[in-house]
């Protein structure tokens, strides 16, 4: 069970022994206000340091006969996946993206040909080249702003009650609450923020897991199996 917003500041006041306090949300008193802020910015940069693989969604949408696909990047998106793919399931076809703008310009002049097509965003909104047809499933993988949820599991990209609970690993946030309040009372904090910065590293690694090593007697690198077409080519 993760750790709540409270039990996150209760464990970092009483560490440094301060009152613990019953509440934060909403609470007036100084010290619970400083850490409610400090909670929102540690869950933030938490965030940004890392594509945690809580926060990484397998989204699917059906598309439209448009170049510019508006169900294809959810609320709760926040960017891609570094290694994205993004595949028309229907047909089992790759499209090829991000192009960069100079290629977008290109290939709305109707130079195409050898792929199922191109990707890119636009002012916030996945466009395809050419337009697909219409009813076919898209898919790809992009990282949530949402950080947090709630106590019944609603996702956030801020904590709104005293109930909430980070999906990033909870451990790092007292870490990271203790380093931040002490460097905001203008005390030394050398010591904590290099404990926090280790046990983030270590976290992150772990996140990571291990890639599949795939063996075999050739000499070229390995890799593994690949998504394939399995139809016919009239000759």
């Amino acid at each position: 069970m993760a750790l709540t917003l409270l039990q996150i500041v209760q464990e970092v006041a009483g560490s440094l022994n301060l009152p613990v306090p019953t509440s934060v949300v909403g609470n007036t008193d100084p010290d619970p206000i400083l850490f409610f802020n400090l909670a929102k910015q540690e869950g933030r940069e938490l965030a940004r340091r890392h594509d945690w693989q809580d926060l990484v969604v397998e989204h699917t949408w059906t598309s439209t006969a448009t170049e510019a696909q508006s169900s294809a990047l959810p609320s709760d998106y926040d960017h891609l996946v570094p290694d994205v793919d993004i595949w028309d399931r229907s047909s089992n076809q790759k499209y090829i993206g991000p192009v960069s703008s100079v290629e977008w310009m290109r290939l709305n002049t109707g130079i195409s040909g050898g792929v199922a097509g191109w990707w890119r965003i636009i002012g916030g909104v996945l466009n395809v080249y050419p337009a697909p047809s219409a009813g076919q499933t898209f898919a790809l993988e992009y990282v949530s702003k949402n950080w947090c949820e709630s106590s019944v599991g609603t996702g956030q990209a801020v904590w709104a009650a005293d109930t909430d609970v980070p999906v990033i690993p909870d451990y790092l946030f007292p870490l990271g609450l203790r380093w931040r309040w002490l460097r905001a009372k203008g005390m030394d904090y050398a010591e904590e923020m290099a404990t926090y910065e280790r046990e983030l590293e270590k976290a992150a690694a772990r996140d990571r897991g291990m890639r599949v090593m795939f063996v075999s007697k050739g000499g070229e690198e390995d890799v593994p199996p690949q998504p394939f077409w399995n139809g016919t080519i009239d000759a």
